[in-house]
């Protein structure tokens, strides 16, 4: 069911339902006041033909006589004296016969005064004690011009409230229709972008409305979607690109090694240049293994450990200071919290231990001196640590972009690696629920600061 059919149901229903209970009210009042009225009249009559048959003793030819020349006669009017054994005494019509049940009757003697419904008729029935016992008289007739009245209002009601509930439908068809008319054109506007032209939007209305809101909201989903299909095409065609020069390297020695024989030594040099291709096709590998982990989302599965960030400090510098003897790592921890609690965040050692150790072997490897200093401040809510060189500065059109995978700006376009180091770190310290930014401007020292809460 559409959202239409919906919202033009739940309004018919709603309306039906205030229209219904309006007319149910107006009915039920208007057949209260005639139905009263009636057994009022009727009371009356009950109470004179009481008072003249059993006050005053009048004779009963008379007293049909009188009946018959009163001119206010109800119609099918029949008054009845009943004595202690339920007994007819007295009537005015003999025509009509009510058959009035005994237990009837008896209501009347309990209650001393009744109105009720027998069949057709309207009854109204008052009870008489005299010293010569119990009487009970009965006046009843029959609402002809009440019960018309109030058929034919129900009638009335009934057609109009069907013509309402149609009116109500249509109009709320057409109404839900131009509600939700922006709605279709977000869905034709979708469905011309998709897979077509990324780079389109939708259009914004000024007025900030939640179809207004709701259009930022896709545009920026849109904005998302565009960039994420961005990265994945410079991620395959890097990634192509990577694997392709060692693949073609390696393709190369082989077929030169097999055009002709040659001295042993050549074949084992080959070999060894083979080794180094494999052993570069297998770092890239492992790299980008460790991406792909990192991105799994039951990585947050992982992030179980209390890490002492001094010892992942130490650990980081004496790792990068073994890859090559130019690098020199200073660890520069600050003044220490009384409280070590606070020297340790929530997460996972080995991430956090990659994470650093790529900053820091990246500093050392750009540094003009091999130097790299890795400063931890620990604050009351947040650790910050920061990793310092002095060197080249990052180009500032590269900046926005050293944490995209494979990307290598000019400055690292000479220098040995696949551009995977970086967004492992960003992707590392988002996992933690961190802050990862980097400054850099010539004159002053690179420095790119991690920010993990306690």
């Amino acid at each position: 069911m559409t959202i239409r059919t919906r919202l033009t149901l739940r309004f018919t229903a709603l309306v039906s339902a205030i229209v219904a209970l309006t007319f149910a009210s107006i009915y039920g009042f208007i057949w209260y006041y005639i139905t009263s009225d009636f057994y009022h009249r009727l009371d009356r009559k009950a109470n004179t033909y009481g008072e003249l048959f059993i006050r005053q003793h009048l004779e009963p030819q008379l007293l049909r006589r009188l009946s018959q020349l009163r001119k206010d006669q109800l119609p099918n009017q029949k008054i009845t004296v009943y004595n202690e054994r339920n007994f007819p005494i007295f009537t005015t019509n003999d025509l009509i016969t009510l058959g009035i049940p005994a237990h009837e009757l008896n209501t009347v003697r309990q209650q001393n005064r009744r109105d009720f419904r027998w069949r057709n008729y309207y009854l109204s029935g008052l009870l008489y004690n005299t010293p010569q016992g119990q009487y009970v008289v009965l006046a009843s007739a029959e609402n002809v011009y009440g019960d018309q009245f109030l058929r034919r209002m129900m009638w009335a009601f009934g057609g109009v409230f069907l013509a309402i509930a149609a009116i109500v439908a249509f109009s709320g068809w057409l109404y839900a229709g131009d509600a939700l008319q922006p709605m279709q054109q977000i869905e034709q506007q979708l469905s011309y972008i998709f897979p077509r032209t990324l780079h389109e939007r939708l259009p914004v209305s000024p007025e900030q409305d939640e179809i207004s809101r709701l259009s930022a909201t896709i545009n920026r989903l849109l904005d998302r979607i565009d960039e994420s299909f961005r990265l994945q095409r410079m991620f395959v065609a890097n990634v192509s690109h990577e694997l392709k020069n060692p693949l073609t390297q390696i393709s190369s020695q082989l077929e030169v090694a097999l055009l002709n024989r040659r001295e042993p030594q050549a074949y084992e040099r080959t070999i060894r240049s083979v080794l180094d291709d494999v052993g570069e096709l297998s770092a890239l590998t492992r790299e980008l293994l460790q991406l792909s982990q990192v991105n799994r989302d039951d990585a947050v599965g992982l992030l179980t450990d209390a890490v002492r960030i001094d010892e992942i400090a130490w650990d980081v510098r004496d790792e990068v200071s073994a890859i090559n003897s130019r690098y020199q790592v200073t660890v520069d921890l600050g003044e220490l919290p009384d409280d070590f609690d606070q020297l340790a965040v929530p997460g996972n050692a080995a991430l956090l231990r990659t994470a650093l150790k790529n900053l820091t072997e990246n500093a050392c490897k750009f540094s003009s001196d091999g130097r790299a200093w890795i400063r931890v401040r620990f604050e009351e809510q947040v650790v910050r640590i920061s990793v310092e060189n002095e060197g080249q500065p990052i180009p500032a059109d590269d900046l926005p972009y050293i944490f995209e995978p494979f990307y290598r700006g000019r400055q690292t376009a000479e220098t040995r690696g696949y551009g995977v180091g970086l967004s492992l770190v960003e992707r590392i310290i988002r996992l933690h629920r961190g802050h990862l930014t980097a400054r850099s401007a010539p004159g002053e020292p690179t420095v790119f600061t991690i920010e993990l809460i306690h």
